[in-house]
């Protein structure tokens, strides 16, 4: 994909249903407002607070569960490695041994990407930590070939590498709170009686003035949805669904960084 193509996807995603309803109602609660001469005054300080505070701290707090989930997938990636270079690195591992222990790793790896990229996945992960067992089976299995250190190593590693596992589905399971993203959106619906009426107290009867002010409506109610549609955008960053989520097929381990592919 080219970058217009991205940068138009980016802005084109902002635009759903919601966006276009908010804007209906906005127009519509402006020209009632101006037939009936409603005229509430309103502290924007306190709208700010009560809408764009809250709304701002969703997306921020969106975007750093997005970072997290890079941060500790890449940590989960370097693991893998990690654990099968210090299990290669033992003397008398031969090559059956190594790829037992690589080719476990990798279906981890595909069990995880599967969880974290498909919903209601939660079985899923069940398996995962049945793999645990198995790969602390294969390292078991080996033991007399390690000396204490490498041994201490090797399980630190792989509880580490499973460690990551377990957080990146904590980053999954649990989203920005459901109240506070319900709260964001009553009140951007409810916004429009509030700006609106603030609108009318200074329209004058001309044309030019009353495009001004409906504009001005139109513009507040748009940023305002847009930017939770943004927010609802990078929730969830493991979905593959959006240009903001983890490029995994970029950061996942592949076959030919085993030791023993040609």
């Amino acid at each position: 994909m080219s970058s217009n193509q991205t940068s138009l996807s980016a802005i084109l995603s902002v635009f759903n249903s919601r966006l276009f309803i908010i804007l209906f109602e906005t127009t519509a609660i402006f020209f009632v407002y101006d037939a009936y001469n409603i005229n509430i005054k309103v502290d924007y300080t306190i709208m700010s607070i009560a809408i764009i505070f809250p709304l701002v701290f969703s997306i921020t707090s969106a975007y750093q569960r997005r970072q997290d989930a890079i941060a500790l997938y890449l940590e989960f990636r370097n693991k893998i490695i990690d654990l099968t270079n210090i299990f290669y690195a033992v003397e008398s591992v031969n090559d059956k041994n190594y790829n037992e222990l690589f080719n476990s790793l990798q279906e981890v790896q595909n069990l995880l990407i599967q969880y974290l990229t498909q919903d209601d996945s939660e079985k899923t992960f069940d398996v995962i930590r049945e793999k645990r067992k198995e790969v602390l089976l294969i390292i078991d299995s080996h033991k007399k070939l390690f000396n204490e250190r490498e041994k201490d190593s090797l399980i630190r590693v792989k509880n580490e590498l499973f460690l990551s596992a377990e957080k990146i589905r904590g980053i999954k399971i649990h989203g920005t709170p459901i109240s506070l993203k319900k709260y964001c959106l009553v009140f951007i619906y409810f916004s429009p009686f509030l700006y609106a009426s603030q609108s009318i107290l200074n329209l004058q009867d001309d044309l030019v003035t009353t495009l001004i002010s409906l504009s001005f409506s139109l513009v507040v109610s748009f940023v305002l949805m847009a930017l939770y549609n943004v927010q609802d955008y990078i929730e969830n960053p493991f979905d593959q669904k959006g240009l903001d989520d983890l490029k995994i097929d970029f950061l996942k381990v592949n076959e030919y960084e085993s030791l023993h592919s040609k």
